[in-house]
């Protein structure tokens, strides 16, 4: 399966794209996060944590150059330095929502409304896609949906034990009707995604469920993903000086630092005509004016 980045879809120009542009952004970071793919010879790169890597028999899941991955349940494979911080179930993701949520009311846009939050597997993602009726952009992997209607939504329920190498063994599953009397039902993010890019994903859709709760409806596609993406850069802003302060306690704040760097980097420079353009369109406007007074300009412009 090809990994589409940055609207790419060939792998051998992906890879390429990939390292040119960290081996300029992130010097300390070149070869874990991208020699090890350009060297092998069964070339292949998942979507999971941003990283390339080597397609490998499950026996052997050391690449080439010494970096090591877990294969989730679902298929997907996670480097051992974002397993760090991955966010496992639905449990350990709230007192991330709980942080969102006090992030956005400091931008003095507080969610009144209670609605689930629910981290699932890949094919539970693609099921409720499918009946919110998502028209996705082509080459977009959906990795989190705020949903609308009410439906049955299977979620990962437990972290999963882990066996020899941090090798997740099982998944621990549950089967739920979410249902609100709200725009809201529930928000739903793909499971095992570092804590960063799970906030990311997050707060993204944290500001869809704002716009519904809102009134802000029948919006333009461009300008909903656009604005969706710069609350998401926001909140990756936020914690570039929350690692720094986090550093003398944590091991990973430095890598945490530049994979803060790395995904604002990918939001900034995405190609897609939907959620690249509608974020630097949208973006635009907040750095000339504010946030508020961006809201009140999507809000007339529809």
């Amino acid at each position: 399966m090809s990994w589409v980045f940055f609207g790419i879809v060939n792998v051998s120009v992906v890879m390429l794209v990939t390292y040119q542009l960290l081996s300029t952004r992130f010097q300390t970071q070149e070869a874990s996060f991208t020699k090890a793919a350009l060297t092998g010879t069964a070339m292949s790169a998942k979507r999971n944590c941003e990283r390339l890597e080597v397609s490998l028999p499950l026996k052997k899941q050391n690449t080439p150059m010494g970096m090591n991955y877990v294969m989730l349940g679902d298929g997907r494979w996670l480097c051992l330095e974002c397993m760090e911080s991955a966010v496992m179930d639905t449990y350990e993701v709230q007192p991330l929502h709980f942080e969102i949520r006090e992030f956005f009311e400091g931008l003095n846009m507080k969610i009144e409304k209670e609605f689930h939050l629910l981290l699932v597997e890949k094919e539970a993602l693609k099921k409720a896609e499918e009946k919110e009726k998502i028209d996705s952009q082509h080459g977009v992997v959906i990795r989190g949906i705020c949903l609308s209607e009410n439906q049955i939504v299977t979620s990962v329920s437990e972290r999963p034990p882990m066996g020899q190498n941090k090798q997740p063994i099982g998944l621990v599953t549950e089967s739920q009707m979410v249902v609100s009397e709200c725009e809201v039902t529930a928000i739903l993010v793909l499971y095992g995604l570092p804590r960063l890019l799970t906030g990311y994903i997050l707060a993204h859709e944290m500001m869809h469920a704002y716009l519904r709760l809102n009134g802000y409806t029948n919006l333009n596609k461009v300008l909903e993903e656009g604005i969706c993406q710069v609350l998401g850069h926001m909140w990756l802003e936020s914690q570039t000086y929350a690692s720094t302060d986090a550093s003398k306690k944590r091991e990973c704040a430095g890598f945490e630092r530049k994979l803060v760097e790395f995904l604002k980097n990918k939001i900034e420079t995405d190609g897609s005509p939907v959620y690249g353009a509608g974020f630097r369109k949208v973006n635009h406007t907040v750095a000339s004016s504010s946030l508020q007074e961006t809201l009140k300009e999507i809000r007339r412009w529809g």
